[in-house]
């Protein structure tokens, strides 16, 4: 049992340090127009930007093995949650539709 215990130790602790078992991961949020913003960061601060974008109804979640792979060693791997998916915020439908207006229509936010 005390063999066992150790293993798991082990494992636990080389898919936790940055280098050994997976590259590290950062877990953040941005305000965007009020909304908070999650997102899943992982690579050189300094490196190309590579932004993954999920599919509905999903969330940066699918991306966790992409963002521990040895890419994220060169590229930096940027994946959000809309708002109202995975950690983001969940605005109500008519907040939900004042921000798609703005952010698909030109100037104001008016459908002219």
């Amino acid at each position: 049992m005390k063999l066992v215990c150790k293993i798991a130790r082990l494992e636990l602790l080389m898919n936790t340090l940055p280098g050994i078992g997976q590259e590290r991961v950062f877990y953040k949020t941005v305000q965007v127009d009020g909304l908070n913003i999650f997102y899943r960061e992982a690579g050189p601060a300094n490196g190309p930007v590579i932004l993954l974008l999920h599919g509905v109804p999903t969330s940066s979640r699918m991306y966790q093995a992409l963002l521990e792979s040895p890419l994220s060693a060169k590229y930096r791997l940027i994946a959000p949650d809309f708002p109202g998916f995975g950690h983001s915020s969940w605005p109500s439908p008519k907040e939900f539709k004042q921000i798609y207006l703005r952010a698909s229509c030109p100037g104001d936010g008016e459908v002219r």
